[in-house]
């Protein structure tokens, strides 16, 4: 299986593990799952960490390349047909960060291992928890 780890399943496989659905984690245990970050991460913990609504995010954000490698993840970067579906989704939501990463879970052909019941109703979204 190919997945894409939403920001806060990130953060709580780098922090708080026991806060991941054990559905989840028996997927990404799996020798054979291939796991993808999204460049959409990082910024997205940025942003909230320097605006406080998420400061639990500044010691993984600091250690970001060193959490990629932890959670044997490759690094997915934003192409520009990423951001154009991101743009043209017909999703009522309209948070950037989850219009990218719905956008390349699609165009990747990627499931998004997220608790965020939001993507369920994002169209072409495959979704584990």
């Amino acid at each position: 299986m190919r997945v894409l780890l939403d920001t806060h399943t990130v953060l709580w496989l780098a922090r708080a593990p026991q806060m991941v659905s054990s559905s989840a984690l028996a997927v990404l245990s799996d020798q054979s799952t291939t796991r993808f970050i999204s460049a959409v991460t990082p910024w997205e913990m940025s942003i909230k960490a320097t605006s406080g609504k998420l400061p639990e995010a500044l010691p993984v954000l600091l250690g970001f390349d060193e959490a990629v490698k932890a959670l044997v993840a490759e690094e997915l970067p934003i192409l520009r047909r990423h951001a154009v579906l991101a743009g043209q989704l017909d999703w009522a939501r309209r948070d950037p960060f989850d219009r990218m990463l719905a956008a390349q879970a699609v165009i990747e052909g990627l499931t998004l291992v997220t608790k965020d019941p939001v993507f369920g109703t994002a169209p072409g979204v495959k979704v584990l928890w």
